[in-house]
């Protein structure tokens, strides 16, 4: 089973990594110190999350030396118009010289100077999109930004889809990763073709479907854990990464976190009914009101 992945640019990418999502306070200072100190070395980390401050202490108080991490961050919707300045501020908001991977978190420009940080909306309560701008030109201004500031080491997206991916290719630049939801009830399998040929890797989030999962309850995947000797949890991350991507999963519980590290080597036939049971229980558990995803799932 692979710990790392190789990207495009010959760079190499961890198999597992922390997803820093609602990772706040005590508990979340103290879940991602566990996390650094018994092996994890992907944070996942994005602007609007709203906890950069608190990974960069993380990181001071784990005492895992910076070049041993792979930070991923990720410019928010309310910035896409002022993505240079959104990563001055996340630079300096995590404390780093640079991040190993900056992603677009979703093709939706919002209203830079809208009523709200992260969701601005209109009179009429609709969301209130940036105006004359779309995720073309972010990607442009991103591919720019990369040419002059060597602290953005790679790009890429997320949230994107075949027809978003075929959209910022007039670029010249297609993004190294693709970071989406993906798990057995969401398996992505023509996004996962189409990056396959143009070799940009796939990376997964919310790779156990999400808080109240059905996959994380169901008979026959318990069935398949009990036999490994392994937990659900460990038999799904196990499934992505024999699939050929990433996973980032989130937990705050120390057990957990060691669990979810230890990725296993399923059979063929536990991969195909993990893939069976997944396929009769489609679900999209992340959805958003500035984006409408067009795959089916």
């Amino acid at each position: 089973m692979p710990r790392e992945f190789t990207l495009a640019d010959g760079g190499t990418i961890p198999a597992v990594g922390l997803g820093t999502w609602q990772l706040e306070g005590d508990r979340g200072q103290k879940a991602i110190v566990h996390a650094l100190k018994n092996g994890y070395r992907m944070l996942d980390c994005a602007f609007s999350y709203g906890n950069q401050a608190l990974v960069a202490k993380t990181i001071e108080l784990s005492g895992v030396a910076r070049e041993d991490l792979f930070i991923v961050d990720k410019l928010a919707n309310t910035w896409h118009s002022a993505a240079e300045e959104c990563l001055d501020r996340t630079l300096a908001a995590l404390k780093t010289d640079t991040l190993d991977l900056w992603l677009m978190h979703w093709p939706s420009p919002l209203n830079h100077r809208g009523n709200h940080p992260k969701c601005p909306t209109l009179p009429d309560g609709t969301v209130d999109f940036e105006k004359d701008w779309n995720y073309v030109k972010t990607w442009q201004a991103m591919i720019e930004i990369q040419k002059r500031r060597p602290e953005v080491k790679r790009l890429g997206v997320a949230n994107f889809g075949i027809k978003e991916l075929e959209a910022i290719s007039v670029t010249g630049v297609l993004p190294l990763v693709n970071q989406v939801e993906l798990h057995p009830s969401c398996n992505q399998e023509d996004l996962h073709n189409y990056c396959l040929q143009k070799g940009i890797q796939l990376v997964a989030y919310s790779p156990l479907g999400s808080t109240g999962s059905a996959l994380l309850h169901n008979p026959n995947l318990r069935a398949i854990a009990e036999k490994n000797n392994a937990t659900v949890a460990q038999c799904l991350l196990s499934w992505g990464v024999a699939k050929g991507w990433p996973v980032i999963p989130r937990s705050s519980s120390p057990e957990r976190l060691d669990q979810n590290l230890n990725i296993l080597e399923l059979s063929g036939a536990d991969m195909d009914e993990i893939s069976r049971i997944g396929k009769a229980l489609p679900k999209r558990y992340v959805t958003a009101s500035w984006h409408n995803f067009d795959e089916i799932i």
